[in-house]
């Protein structure tokens, strides 16, 4: 297996457009009335719009998909992204034995993850 892909249902494709897009800087590379390709660095993002209510449930190991995000200055990118109204999931970043993160959702209520890899 090779280059894999993340798949992301979303509640409301124009607004996952724009925020993924505006917000976060994904390419757009394809886009159809029910779907969209995104890409970001060589990695694809499929999106399709969902049609029955995505099941609620705690950030952690029952999680649905996530990006990881890799970002050079993780505090700079938090405070950007604050400001362009994104709402993070912990109050501080975490760690772990890889770098720093910090974890914030989408308008579908996706958490995705920002991370910034010790060197």
């Amino acid at each position: 297996m090779e280059n894999p892909s993340t798949l992301l249902v979303v509640h409301d494709l124009l607004v996952s457009r724009d925020f993924y897009i505006d917000v976060l800087g994904l390419n757009l590379v394809e886009e159809y009335e029910d779907s969209l390709k995104l890409k970001i660095g060589s990695h694809n993002v499929l999106m399709f719009q969902g049609t029955m209510e995505a099941t609620n449930y705690e950030h952690g190991y029952n999680s649905n998909s996530s990006l990881v995000l890799t970002v050079s200055n993780l505090d700079e990118k938090i405070n950007e992204l604050k400001s362009k109204g994104v709402v993070f999931v912990h109050k501080s970043p975490n760690e772990n034995r890889w770098g720093r993160y910090a974890a914030f959702k989408d308008p579908s209520g996706i958490v995705n993850e920002l991370m910034e890899f010790f060197t």
